[in-house]
C-alpha cells in the first residue's frame, strides 16, 4: 500500500516518465535534474530529486551504458562454497586489496556468489546485459576453463587471476606457484624431511595442478619420497586425507596444507590420532593467517600476502580499461618458521 501511495508503478521499476507525471513537469526536464545538468532551476530540480527520492527511483544500468556512461563497477563472482569462503583468510585480504585500489579511482566492487561455472558464466552475462559493470576478475582458472571463451565472447574486460591468457580485451595476473612450492619444499628439506604428504584443495584448479607439478618435480629431484591427495578445500575432507596418509606404517613426516583451515582440520586429526606435533608430524600451512599465529603448537605458513595479488588484479583491470599495458609487479612470498615444523623424530 505504501508503495502505491507514493506512486510505484505495479512493475516495480520506476522510470523518468514516471516522476515526470508526478512532479507535472517533462521527461527531459527529470533528466537533466537527475543528472545534475542546467536546464532547470534550483526549485524544480528540488522537487524533482525528492520526487524520485519518494518512488525509490534508481538509475536504469543498462540505459547509462547506452548513453556512454560508466557504472564505475567491477564484478568478481565466488564460485567456492559458503563454509569456504567464510572461514578462509585469502578472501578476506584479497578482497581489500582490490578493494583499496578500486576506491581510488571511484569504483565499486560487485560481489556474488555461485555454485558452479555455468552459474558464474550466467551471473557475467546478466551483468553485461544490464550494463551493470565495467569489467570483472575472475578466480581459480581451470584447466580448459569455459568462463574464458564465455568472456572472450561477451567482449567485456576481464582480468583472470592465475590464468595464462593476455588479449587485448582479456589479461591475466600470474601467480608463480611452482616457485611458491619451491620455497615450502626447501624448508621441509632443510629441516631434513625425507617423507612429505601434500593436502591439495580442488585439483580442478589450474594453480592446484601447477603447484602438484612443482612438489613432484621437486620430489623426484631430490629423490625424497612424497604423496598427494585432495581435500578441496574441505576440513571433513582434510580430516580424512590426514587419517588416511597417517594409517600406513611409514607415513610422511611432514603435511603440506593448501589452506590455514585444512591444516587446521589435519592438526586435529593428528592430535586424535596420537601423533605429536611438530615431534613427529610437522605441519606446513600453504596461508597464514592471526589464527597461524595462536595455535598451539603455532602454525608454520608460506606468506605470499593475498592482499597484494588483490591490489595487483584491480590494478591490472583499471590499467586494461585504460588501454594502458599490463604491469606486473612479482606477489613474493616467503615461509614464516614457527613450532608446527621440526627436524623429524630419528
Amino acid at each position: 500500500m505504501a508503495a502505491r501511495e507514493a506512486g510505484i508503478p505495479r512493475s516495480g521499476r520506476v522510470t523518468i516518465s514516471d516522476i515526470a507525471r508526478r512532479a507535472g513537469v517533462t521527461s527531459g526536464a527529470v533528466s537533466l535534474a537527475i543528472n545534475g545538468k542546467p536546464g532547470v532551476s534550483d526549485i524544480t530540480r528540488a522537487r524533482i530529486l525528492r520526487i524520485a527520492d519518494e518512488m525509490r527511483w534508481r538509475p536504469n544500468h543498462a540505459a547509462k551504458t547506452l548513453r556512454g556512461q560508466s557504472p564505475h563497477s567491477i564484478g568478481l563472482v565466488l564460485t567456492r562454497p559458503e563454509e569456504v569462503v567464510g572461514e578462509e583468510v585469502f578472501f578476506t585480504k584479497f578482497l581489500a586489496g582490490v578493494q583499496s585500489v578500486l576506491s581510488q579511482r571511484g569504483y565499486s566492487l560487485q560481489l556474488q556468489m555461485a555454485t558452479d561455472l555455468a552459474s558464474e558464466t550466467a551471473i557475467h552475462a546478466d551483468w553485461i546485459a544490464d550494463g551493470r559493470v565495467d569489467g570483472i576478475l575472475v578466480l581459480d582458472p581451470r584447466v580448459d576453463d569455459p568462463r574464458v571463451a564465455a568472456l572472450l565472447e561477451l567482449g567485456l574486460p576481464a582480468v583472470i587471476v592465475g590464468g595464462d591468457q593476455d588479449g587485448a580485451a582479456l589479461t591475466s595476473v600470474r601467480t608463480d606457484d611452482g616457485q611458491f612450492m619451491r620455497v615450502v619444499f626447501d624448508h621441509l628439506l632443510a629441516l631434513g624431511h625425507q617423507r612429505i604428504g601434500y593436502i591439495t584443495g580442488d585439483q580442478s584448479f589450474a594453480h592446484i595442478r601447477r603447484r602438484i607439478a612443482a612438489f613432484t618435480d621437486y620430489t623426484l629431484e631430490s629423490g625424497i619420497w612424497g604423496i598427494t591427495l585432495a581435500a578441496d578445500f574441505v576440513p571433513q575432507q582434510a580430516k580424512e586425507a590426514t587419517r588416511k596418509l597417517m594409517s600406513s606404517p611409514k607415513g610422511p613426516t611432514a603435511l603440506i596444507f593448501d589452506s590455514e583451515v585444512m591444516a587446521i582440520a589435519g592438526m586435529a586429526t593428528l592430535s586424535e590420532l596420537g601423533f605429536a606435533v611438530p615431534g613427529d608430524v610437522s605441519v606446513l600451512s600453504w596461508e597464514d593467517s592471526a589464527t597461524c599465529r595462536v595455535l598451539h603448537p603455532t602454525l608454520t605458513a608460506l606468506n605470499r600476502d593475498a592482499a597484494a595479488l588483490g591490489r595487483q588484479a584491480a590494478t591490472g583491470m583499471l590499467r586494461l580499461l585504460d588501454r594502458e599495458p599490463a604491469d606486473e609487479p612479482a606477489v613474493v612470498a616467503s615461509v614464516v618458521p614457527r613450532e608446527s615444523t621440526a627436524p623429524p623424530a630419528s
